[in-house]
């Protein structure tokens, strides 16, 4: 449907989400990731577009397949729900063994709602390229605020993302903080007597960094 795109599938946003013309077993949806990677696990998430299902209601079930390709032309069945009759609105499934593919195709079998519509398709797994380098640069401020902290590092260039970790001890880095594209991070979430430990890693789809530094702050 126009206002609800494909690309809504890829963005990790619950809150956007993609709506298929019809529903029925001819609609299907194809994600190219640019290059070929290891698969691992895929997990579809679909969204109550206009449902009108509230509660639990018997007989609610998904079918669909998942397959995976590395030209786009030739495919394989990373993930058969055809005989599937449950409700699985966010399903996960973890494959028996990793597939190497760069093409990945939903196909729709069944869905209980009017509409169908899904909000992710997650594909986990690792790229065969490089993981990016280690984060340099990394500072560390408290404020006057004792709850409040901002965090500041260098950008790695073939980084996608960071994950900040902290907690009250070197080897008790038990929190996390996901972030995209920025490189810096304000946290307004501290104990204010409370000393803590901060640590950030790069990651990319072919894996994650070496970790940076640990911080402390008093």
């Amino acid at each position: 449907m126009e206002n609800y795109k494909a690309e809504a599938v890829t963005d990790e946003n619950v809150k956007t989400f993609w709506v298929a013309q019809k529903n029925d077993d001819k609609q299907w949806l194809e994600i190219d990731l640019g290059k070929a990677g290891k698969i691992f696990a895929i997990q579809v998430n679909y969204f109550d577009y206009q449902s009108d299902i509230y509660g639990r209601v018997p007989g609610l079930f998904h079918r669909y397949t998942i397959e995976g390709s590395l030209d786009g032309k030739n495919w394989e069945i990373l993930a058969d729900r055809r005989n599937n009759f449950r409700d699985v609105p966010n399903d996960y499934i973890q494959l028996a063994e990793p597939k190497t593919a760069r093409f990945v195709r939903y196909n729709n079998i069944h869905v209980p709602m009017g509409y169908l519509a899904i909000s992710d398709i997650r594909i986990f797994g690792v790229g065969s390229g490089k993981i990016p380098s280690p984060v340099s640069n990394f500072q560390v401020a408290r404020y006057t605020d004792r709850r409040n902290v901002s965090l500041h590092w260098r950008k790695q260039e073939n980084a996608q993302g960071y994950l900040v970790r902290w907690g009250i001890a070197p080897d008790k880095l038990y929190n996390s903080w996901m972030v995209y594209e920025n490189d810096s991070l304000l946290m307004r979430c501290l104990n204010t007597d409370q000393d803590y430990y901060f640590t950030v890693i790069s990651f990319n789809e072919n894996g994650v960094s070496q970790p940076s530094e640990i911080i402390h702050i008093q």
